[in-house]
């Protein structure tokens, strides 16, 4: 496994400030050529995050960190048809309301059996956990994609499964318990909103 790591700067609208480590290399790798870092910068971070509850999971994980002026560390999935990938992501406070994003690849390893492509579709009826990589089926629960192999959906939409909402939950109210006297609270979207 090759170490990778992308890492970005965030203005205090949240806007994509500058970019560093294997940004590029990790989109094409993933079918992203429209997002090469050239054509990011000094867009907003939510354009480029699929799924309403994934969005405001980061806008909040993102609040948290400006308010306690602390990092908050989360380990979510970025798997690929052939790889599992574990990623461990990192939010940095930095002056000026900045806020530096660390995505640290911990392990990847190939599936055993190889998944189907799939992609965003807000419509789609199936739910992809932008955390764990669980996918929730109509009339099921929520599934590991390597237990559902080739029947792992080719349209998803992006959300946070309860478990994974659960964690962000209690990372993000730790760090409110640890904010500075007298800090305002930022970052909306109330409990149950992910």
């Amino acid at each position: 496994m090759k170490f990778q790591q992308v890492y970005y700067v965030l203005d205090p609208q949240d806007r994509i400030l500058w970019i560093g480590g294997e940004w590029d290399e990790f989109a094409l790798a993933n079918g992203g050529s429209g997002a090469g870092s050239n054509r990011v910068l000094a867009t907003p971070l939510a354009r480029h995050v699929a799924g309403e509850t994934t969005r405001a999971a980061l806008v909040r994980m993102i609040g948290a960190v400006r308010d306690a002026a602390a990092p908050l560390r989360i380990d979510y999935r970025c798997d690929s048809p052939k790889l599992l990938r574990r990623v461990q992501l990192t939010i940095q406070p930095m002056k000026e309301d900045r806020v530096l994003m660390v995505h640290d690849l911990r392990d990847a390893r190939a599936f055993e059996e190889a998944l189907p492509p799939w992609h965003a579709e807000a419509s789609a009826a199936a739910r992809k956990c932008s955390f764990c990589g669980a996918v929730h089926l109509p009339g099921r629960g929520w599934t590991f994609a390597e237990d559902l192999g080739a029947a792992h959906p080719t349209a998803v939409d992006y959300a946070v499964c309860p478990g994974c909402a659960a964690q962000i939950e209690e990372a993000v109210a730790s760090l409110r318990q640890r904010r500075a006297p007298g800090t305002p609270m930022t970052g909306g979207f109330g409990p149950g909103a992910a």
